[in-house]
């Protein structure tokens, strides 16, 4: 008897909207989200509701948090200081992304269905096999989450487990230590608290990311869609009077399309633009941390948590370039279509949307910063700055 069925799966999965493809593939982010308390795409998610996963969540952030600060006022080796305000940058930026992403859970429904039902409908108009292209890398997004989750997490845990199997016992980081008692049954349940938190602040602040590169990869796609829409040649048997009915009806279809989509970028460029300024903050201060780190000696266990960090950001700035090239690929599609067959007055319909389309779209940080590789170029270059100013005091 199979533990999960479907229609388990389905009770723990509710999302906003009628069901489609796209919920099937995100299922495995629902149910852990629905595990933390966190699911928000479910109609009936309220603060009340999920209290309790709310409380343990603090609970342990506050076990975490005042260890830590204990453990400060003990130490001044400045590899364990940074590693301990390395900790406390986590619990900081797991607080703040989480209540901005819940804040923000009606916007999230409204881009969601969105996504799942008129972009998706649109990939899918456009070709099966773009539409089935959707659907497998969506499922690889789904296993990059989890293999940016468990690489970090194993490199800290593998150490004391495997001590641990051989009778002995080791703190999982010095920065922790007074959270790890040495005698059973402390030690024990101290180390699953630790993999508990580490799990649950990895994929919170993840999760809240692959949304972002989620919801931009929709868009990515059905614009790609968009600029295909607009590439109409006129059949052998065809006369010019049906062709150009024909190119009125296309560029009233591209136009309304592309009006969805306008407005669902700027529904997500509204919602992001606290919560894309974060993991540029982010990992400007680990990039300072890790380099104070590695001038005292390079420890892979603290750099493996690094590395999602680099990937956050990559993704966000990444997919703001995609938004700028792909709105420069939807200006050519309209340069090149064939508007010269079309009646004089349905060429002053395509004249507006050529002017409309001469606007500059993009996302921005709350701060003003476009996302982009530039920006994210210019953040690596500030850490290294900052760091060799804090190099040089310390010298």
């Amino acid at each position: 008897m199979r533990l999960l069925t479907e229609e388990t799966i389905s009770k723990y999965t509710k999302t906003v909207g009628k069901r489609t493809q796209i919920d099937e593939i995100i299922k495995p982010i629902f149910l852990i989200q629905r595990l933390l308390g966190q699911q928000t795409l479910d109609p009936s998610w309220t603060w009340r509701r999920y209290i309790w996963n709310q409380l343990f969540t603090v609970f342990l952030l506050l076990y975490v948090i005042l260890g830590t600060f204990e453990i400060l006022s003990q130490i001044t080796d400045i590899k364990t200081i940074a590693e301990a305000y390395y900790t406390l940058i986590i619990c900081s930026i797991f607080a703040i992304k989480y209540l901005l992403f819940v804040g923000q859970r009606g916007t999230l429904q409204k881009l969601y269905v969105t996504a799942k039902t008129d972009l998706f409908d649109l990939i899918k108009q456009n070709s099966e096999e773009k539409a089935s292209d959707v659907l497998d890398k969506g499922k690889s997004l789904i296993k990059l989450l989890f293999a940016l989750i468990t690489f970090p997490c194993i490199a800290y845990l593998v150490i004391p487990l495997c001590y641990y199997a051989g009778e002995e016992r080791v703190t999982l980081s010095k920065t922790t230590s007074i959270l790890m008692p040495m005698t059973s049954p402390f030690y024990e349940i101290g180390l699953i608290l630790h993999m508990i938190f580490m799990f649950n602040m990895a994929f919170s602040i993840l999760v809240i990311d692959v949304w972002f590169v989620f919801l931009m990869f929709m868009l990515c796609m059905a614009s790609d869609s968009l600029s295909q829409m607009l590439n109409v040649k006129q059949n052998n048997n065809e006369t010019d009077q049906t062709y150009s009915i024909r190119l009125n009806d296309v560029l009233r279809q591209f136009h309304k399309a592309h009006q969805k989509q306008t407005k669902y970028l700027s529904i997500l460029s509204v919602m992001y633009k606290w919560a894309s300024l974060v993991p540029l903050l982010q990992v400007f201060l680990f990039v300072c941390i890790l380099l104070l780190l590695m001038s005292e000696g390079f420890d892979w266990a603290f750099a493996s948590n690094i590395l999602p960090t680099f990937v956050q950001i990559f993704a966000y700035n990444w997919y703001g370039e995609q938004i700028k090239i792909k709105t420069v690929n939807l200006n050519m599609a309209l340069l090149e279509f064939d508007w010269t067959k079309m009646q004089l007055k349905d060429k002053r319909s395509y004249y507006i949307i050529m002017t409309y389309m001469n606007k500059e779209f993009g996302i921005k940080t709350a701060v003003g910063n476009d996302l982009s590789l530039f920006t994210m170029t210019s953040v690596f270059k500030a850490s290294y700055q900052t760091y060799a100013v804090l190099n040089t005091m310390k010298d």
